[in-house]
């Protein structure tokens, strides 16, 4: 008995023809955003982590990929519809020449093409890898005036509460703060948030690859913006008073410069040191 594969073999190359047009059109299309993207990354120290993200998530994907050849294609129309929502958001983003919707358009175009072309299994599979994609795209200037004038506020705020209780005068008006022999603004790049968006990342990668339950990782994520948020109450603080102690040169020199990296780095750590107290205190629970 003679079996018929024309018609399942060419459905097979109309996929595969489709799916290579549909990548074309993406990288004509999103080259202009990718360009924007680099440039903003680059210019902004906020988004320094942005550069790593393709690479996280490729590496993830990779480590998903045997998994990802065994699921079963469920193409969903969905996913086309989602294809479509995205094109037009990014072609309001060109007409209207704001940059914010076709870098969100970007990840809307990834994850209908994940559906139309295979299916919720995909998606469902390769969950953490396209949801970390997010932290390529830049905060919208709106939301940073939403969210980094009051973080600038508290920071500001929390660091004068503390120089007081070391017996320092400090004269504080806004984000503008004063003690003897310096005076300096609490600006937007110093209210934390490019501290919180970077830590967020890691905890997120760091999370998703400890062997925690489910609830500890999501705790451990969480735990990133108080461990940020502090740490850049104390740069503030460890500023003034280097200001204090030895002039505003050298606390805007030395310690504005350092400060940063080096308090990261403690938050790092700190995070990891509770992951171990998560895990100490899962494995009590799990054997009592």
């Amino acid at each position: 008995m003679n079996v018929n594969t024309e018609k399942p073999q060419k459905s097979g190359e109309n996929s595969r023809i489709w799916l290579i047009a549909v990548v074309a059109t993406a990288l004509v299309m999103y080259a202009p955003t990718m360009v924007y993207l680099v440039q903003r990354w680059r210019a902004d120290v906020q988004y320094s982590l942005a550069f790593l993200v393709p690479f996280v998530s490729g590496y993830f994907t990779w480590k998903k990929w045997p998994e990802v050849k065994s699921l079963k294609k469920s193409p969903t129309a969905w996913g086309l519809l989602i294809i479509i929502v995205a094109i037009l958001l990014h072609l309001a983003g060109v007409l209207l020449d704001i940059s914010g919707p076709s870098s969100v358009s970007l990840l809307l175009f990834l994850l209908g093409g994940c559906l139309y072309f295979h299916g919720p299994a995909l998606v469902r599979t390769l969950a953490f890898p396209l949801a970390f994609t997010v932290f390529m795209i830049p905060i919208p200037g709106g939301v940073l005036d939403l969210v980094g004038f009051p973080l600038q506020l508290w920071a500001s705020g929390a660091a004068a509460a503390l120089l007081r209780l070391a017996g320092i005068e400090v004269y504080r008006s806004g984000v503008n703060m004063s003690v003897p022999g310096f005076d300096f603004q609490v600006a937007q790049a110093c209210s934390g948030l490019s501290s919180l968006v970077a830590l967020i990342g890691v905890a997120a990668v760091y999370a998703y690859i400890t062997s925690l339950p489910t609830v500890c990782k999501w705790i451990l994520f969480f735990l990133a913006i108080p461990i940020a948020l502090a740490a850049n109450v104390v740069r503030v603080t460890i500023i003034a008073l280097a200001g204090y102690q030895w002039g505003e040169d050298v606390a805007m020199s030395i310690f504005h410069n350092w400060s940063s990296p080096i308090l990261f780095v403690t938050a790092v750590i700190i995070m990891f040191v509770i992951s171990l107290g998560l895990e100490w205190i899962s494995k009590r629970l799990t054997t009592s």
